[in-house]
């Protein structure tokens, strides 16, 4: 099992953090829903933020929780005080569920309060409009019945980006298993997409970035194996299935990590930054 937790779309100028809007927008649900197990969308006991038919519907399925974070008052906008609460929901979930759970923002860059985070290193894989969605127009019941048919597929894409971080840093040839690795990654985003092709869903290709923690083993030979290096798809299959300017790119980058992170988390932050019609 594999959990998300989740947030309204809030941006940050300097330290001033400004909610966009207090719900997930439908699309993101869609996307958090197929991909992961569980998804919480934290609230808290001062002002209760986001709700709609849509999270009552996943709420009575069991598949959303909405844990209750307890402030005793704050000072700001809700969008700082909601990042607050993400980091206290992942410290708390991993107590009993170690490793199982991650956090999503709908940014290119994760959010935090400075205060709640330490800069470092991070390898970052990003999945440029590459991951086949729903529309908001397809059901969220419709949504898990393809899950329930494709689960076999669906896990074997999350089993390959579990495997990214361990596939690189056991390494002897890191060139050679992260090419290895990545065109495995492709090819079950390949297999999704034919899928969601048969099924007639409406669908857009989304763009994720995983952050994933490397502060404790970092090798010498990551920084030069991974910097910048982008891997497009095959003309031949962009040209059917659209993906002529999706890519997968791996990097090493300066993030922010949560100092709440739990060591046996390493794929900490998704963050779902884009998505264009097919």
């Amino acid at each position: 099992m594999r959990g998300i937790i989740i947030s309204p779309q809030f941006k940050m100028e300097g330290d001033v953090f400004t909610l966009i809007s207090s719900n997930i927008d439908p699309i993101k649900l869609r996307q958090y829903l197929l991909y992961w197990d569980k998804i919480d969308f934290p609230d808290n006991n001062i002002v209760s933020i986001g709700g709609s038919p849509e999270i009552d519907y996943l709420e009575s399925q069991d598949i959303l929780s909405r844990s209750k974070v307890t402030f005793g008052s704050w000072q700001g906008n809700i969008g700082y005080a909601f990042a607050q609460m993400q980091s206290a929901v992942l410290q708390e979930k991993n107590k009993t569920e170690e490793g199982r759970w991650s956090i999503a923002q709908p940014n290119s860059k994760l959010l935090f309060p400075k205060e709640l985070c330490t800069e470092t290193k991070c390898l970052e894989v990003e999945l440029y409009q590459s991951l086949p969605i729903p529309s908001s127009e397809v059901s969220l019941n419709d949504v898990l019945m393809f899950k329930e048919r494709r689960k076999d597929e669906l896990m074997h894409f999350r089993r390959l980006m579990d495997e990214f971080y361990l596939s690189i840093i056991n390494s002897n040839d890191i060139p050679r298993t992260k090419i290895k690795i990545i065109d495995e990654i492709q090819g079950s985003i390949i297999a999704l997409q034919r899928l969601m092709n048969e099924s007639k869903f409406k669908r857009l290709l989304g763009s994720v970035k995983v952050e994933l923690d490397i502060t404790n083993i970092i090798k010498g030979g990551i920084l030069g194996a991974s910097t910048g290096a982008i891997f497009g798809f095959s003309p031949e299959i962009g040209a059917v299935l659209g993906l002529a300017s999706s890519a997968i790119k791996v990097s090493y980058e300066s993030v922010l990590v949560p100092n709440s992170l739990p060591k046996e988390l390493k794929d900490y932050a998704y963050l779902y930054y884009e998505h264009k019609e097919l």
